[in-house]
Formats: C-alpha cells, structure tokens, sequence
C-alpha cells in the first residue's frame, strides 16, 4: 500500500504550511442519518451461489476530542436497519429483516496544505456486527431459515482532504481502508431442531473501503454535512467445522463473501 508514502508526504506538508482554524478536527459532536442501497453476494470457487439485496436507514454518531498539537482522538458509531430479497439455488425469501452496528475508534492528525486546505491522517480499531433475522422464514421449496450473527474486527487507515469553497461552505473528500483481522459467525441452527447445536466459526480476516465526498454549510457555529458515500467489504473463507451423524458427515463453513453499500449521509456537527 502507499499509505505510509502518503503519510509522510503529507507530515512534509505539515511542516511547511500551518493548520487553519477553521480547517482542524474540532471538538464536538456530529450526528446523522444515512439512506443506502445494499448487495450482499456469497461465492464458492468464484461464483455467486447467494444474493441478498435490500435498502437500508442508519442513524450516525461521532464525537472527536482535540489533544493540542493538531492531534485528536475521535469515536465514530453507526447502527442501520432495512431488510433484504434473498436468493440462491435453495430457493427466495422476500423481506427478511436484517441489522448491523458499527464502532470506530480514531487517533488521527490534521495537516496543514496552504490555500486553507489541509489532510487528515488517522488510524484506529473497529467492530462491525451484521444482524439476519432469517429464523422463521420458509422458501417455496420448504427449505427453511435460521438467525445469523456475523461480527468482525478491523484496522481502518483513513485520509480527508478538505478544501475551501467559499462563502464559509467546505468539502472533504475521504478514503478509509479497513484491515480485516479477525471474526466470528454464529449460526443459529437449534432453531431448525432443537436437537441441533449452534455453530461458531472464526473468520480468517478479509479487508473493506469506504469513500466518501462530504460538502459542509455553516450554520451559525454549527455546520450541516452532506454528501454520498460507497462502502464495501471482502470477507474470506472461515475456517470449517465437520459435523456427524452415524454414518453422515457434513462441512460447515461461511463462504467467501463480498458486501455493497452506496448511498447518502446527512448529518450536523456541533
């Protein structure tokens, strides 16, 4: 990756261009809703054997605290609802409910780029926890659904340049990489038979982006924050688990899987 090229370029720029104040990270809050479009899509051997599809409502919440020195620290929180079509050879369920909630925590840095730009650095640890709610469902050829639980952690390294339009209004565009390096899936399979046991497998890790272009409007010594945004994530195979019964033998594994999101986000800073 060239993210630590971009990190010292952009501590070199630091040193030759001061941080304006209307510029730096502040202290404060920022809260939102974001509206967005999701696909979900599971493989084996590189093809897309699962399709979830669906639209999704989530309420956004951050607050960041200044350290002196341009540095700050930063928890960023989102939780989103919606359900999804979901699709496979087994057969279709439509309206499945589904849930997710993430946590970040930042330490980051605010650079200075002349013009009243400037870029901020940052990295962290998060968590992200998706929510099926599948228990219940039925497809047309009988196959029957179960809840599932799938969380992970990660490393997210961000940049945000934010420029200066004019008349107090502002854009920051954004980039994040997430380094997946750890997880969980559960599986809820004693609601299918009480004599079945539930199912844990660990994730062997995967990676994930967010972009985002955000314009910000002064209002009073607030600001309103809109803008779009694209999200998605790898995930790799999890490690298996061999279930018996007498004579049978069955593999269970969460497959490869990749996920989309694109939409808006509005929120308030204060």
């Amino acid at each position: 990756m060239n993210i630590k090229a971009a990190i010292i370029l952009a501590v070199a720029a630091g040193s030759v261009a001061a941080v304006p104040a209307s510029a730096q990270t502040r202290s404060g809050f920022e809260v939102g809703a974001e509206i967005y479009d999701y696909s979900y899509r599971e493989q084996v051997e590189d093809e897309d054997l699962v399709f979830d599809d669906g639209t999704f409502v989530g309420v956004t919440a951050s607050y960041a605290h200044r350290l002196g020195d341009n540095w700050f620290l930063r928890a960023r929180t989102s939780f989103a609802w919606g359900s999804v079509d979901y699709s496979s050879e087994d057969g279709q369920l439509s309206d499945v409910p589904q849930d997710m909630g993430q946590l970040e925590l930042h330490v980051g840095h605010d650079f200075g780029l002349g013009s009243g730009a400037t870029l901020t650095a940052f990295t962290g640890v998060g968590g992200r926890v998706l929510n099926d709610h599948s228990g219940g469902e039925e497809t047309e050829s009988g196959l029957q659904g179960y809840d599932r639980e799938v969380a992970y952690a990660y490393i997210p390294v961000g940049l945000s340049v934010g420029v200066p339009l004019g008349g107090g209004l502002s854009v920051a565009v954004s980039g994040q990489y997430n380094h997946v390096f750890g997880g969980k899936a559960t599986s809820r399979f004693s609601e299918l038979d009480p004599e079945l046991p539930d199912i844990d497998l660990d994730l062997n890790g995967g990676s994930g982006f967010e972009l985002s272009a955000m314009v910000s409007i002064p209002v009073g010594k607030s600001a309103v924050r809109i803008g779009p945004f694209l999200r998605r994530w790898d995930i790799d195979r999890s490690d298996s688990l061999i279930l018996r019964e007498e004579d049978l033998e069955l593999e269970v594994y969460e497959p490869e899987n990749r996920t989309n999101e694109a939409g808006v986000r509005l929120t308030f800073a204060f």
